[in-house]
This record gives C-alpha cells, sequence and structure tokens, in this order.
C-alpha cells in the first residue's frame, strides 16, 4: 500500500508521550474535524518570508536582525512539497515537506530554517524533539533532491516584544501607528544520522499497516474525548 507523509506529519512519533492511536487513525482517515490555524501566523510567516527574500535580493546580505547563520551565499527558492519529496525504498514510504527557509552557505552546504512565532521560553522546549525530527526530515529530503549537502539546522524564534513594563522605549513605536515588533533567537537544532527518520518513517509504516488501532496513550485527552463521544452516542436516541 502507497504511503505518503508530510515531515510534519511524520515529526509527530518523536512527540514526548506521543498517542500511536491518535497517530493511526490520522493516517487512516481524511474526514478528521478541521482544526482551523489562526491566520495571524500565516501572515506573520508569510511577511518574514518577504522581508527577508526582499531584503537579500536588494543588498545581498540578510537583515541585520536575522541571527547568524554563517557566510550566506544565496537563498535559493524552496520547491514546493509536490516537488520537495523523496520515497524511502526500504519502507516504500514517500516524505514530502516545504521548509521557510534555506541558505546556501560556501562549499557549497546548505542550512535549513524553520520560523516559529513564539517565545523561546522552557514551556517552548516541549516541542523541540517534534521540531527537530521535522527539520531533520527537511534534510533527508534535500540531501536527496535538491540541496546536498546539508550542513546546519535551526529553529528561529520571533519573540513579541510585549513587555512594555521592562521596556518602555517599545512604546516608542506606536506613535502614529500601531506597531508589534519581534525579537529573532536562533536555537541551533542537530543534525541526525539518515537512520534517525527511516526509523520514523519504518514506525510510520508499521502503523499505517496495522487493521486496527494501536492501544491509546493513557493520557491521551483526544483519545479520552473520543471515547466520551461514543458513550454519548451511545445513550442517545435514535431518532424519532
Amino acid at each position: 500500500m502507497s504511503l505518503t507523509i508530510s515531515a510534519t506529519a511524520l515529526a509527530q512519533l518523536a512527540q514526548t508521550g506521543a498517542c500511536l492511536r491518535c497517530f493511526w487513525v490520522k493516517l487512516k482517515s481524511k474526514r478528521l474535524p478541521y482544526q482551523q490555524f489562526p491566520g495571524i501566523f500565516s501572515s506573520i510567516d508569510r511577511y518574514v518570508k518577504q522581508v527577508t527574500r526582499r531584503h537579500f535580493d536588494h543588498a545581498g546580505k540578510l537583515p541585520d536582525w536575522f541571527p547568524p547563520v554563517g557566510q550566506v551565499i544565496t537563498l535559493p527558492p524552496v520547491p514546493h512539497f509536490t516537488r520537495f519529496r523523496v520515497t524511502e525504498p526500504g519502507t516504500d514510504v514517500t516524505l514530502r515537506g516545504e521548509p521557510d527557509v534555506v541558505v546556501q552557505l560556501p562549499g557549497p552546504t546548505y542550512h535549513i530554517l524553520d520560523y516559529k512565532t513564539a517565545r523561546l521560553s522552557e514551556a517552548a522546549t516541549g516541542f523541540f524533539p517534534v521540531y527537530q525530527a521535522q527539520l531533520n526530515a527537511y534534510a533527508y529530503i534535500a540531501n536527496r533532491t535538491f540541496f546536498s549537502p546539508v550542513s546546519g539546522l535551526g529553529l528561529l524564534y520571533l519573540d513579541p516584544d510585549t513587555n512594555v513594563d521592562a521596556d518602555p522605549s517599545l512604546l516608542a513605536r506606536t506613535g502614529q501607528e500601531f506597531l508589534l515588533g519581534f525579537t529573532p533567537h536562533l536555537r541551533p537544532v542537530p543534525l541526525e544520522h539518515d537512520s534517525f527518520v527511516e526509523g520514523l518513517l519504518a514506525q510510520a509504516r508499521s502503523l499505517y499497516e496495522r487493521p486496527t488501532p494501536p492501544p491509546s496513550n493513557p493520557g491521551c485527552t483526544d483519545c479520552q474525548a473520543i471515547e466520551e463521544l461514543f458513550r454519548l452516542a451511545g445513550t442517545a436516541g435514535g431518532p424519532s
């Protein structure tokens, strides 16, 4: 059976305490409830990409606010996920994705970055295993397609500047216009061996081939909600 999976979806297997039952359901069902992504994050993501691209095209370098990532030669266009994909022969799973930005360094080598509109806080570190897997999945594809070799990975956190009590100078930004700034923080991500991604692909293939779901994680709130829905549906009366 053919299986195509995104880097984002595959990375869920790396989450601490990942629920394999939920992962199985997502692989099997195409009619899951729609989860709306707040439009403001898409707007910020698109804006950062446009600003970075136009500044580099005009000045030949990244903006001064962009954290150092080495001597950037160019910003190659990132292919759409329909082209940025590879099939792993051992599992016959097609992995696809679309990184936020790729920078070419001398060599040439390539550095893949992903933007996160969030504070680099203690709470954010809980998502790090997922982001690490996602970026390594991008690197796995890149090394076999458009950007080889990949020499580095990183998360660029865009931390909203909202603490006006600690930094009253932020109020100067809102004289004639309402402006919200961000402070970027770069967190390097370890570049793993190919076996790391291939192990996740093998796990995804194994789950996909199961005719029935595996046991749920006892602490999974989504599974608890499903059980509650079944219970309610079982006690509800039929049509009158």
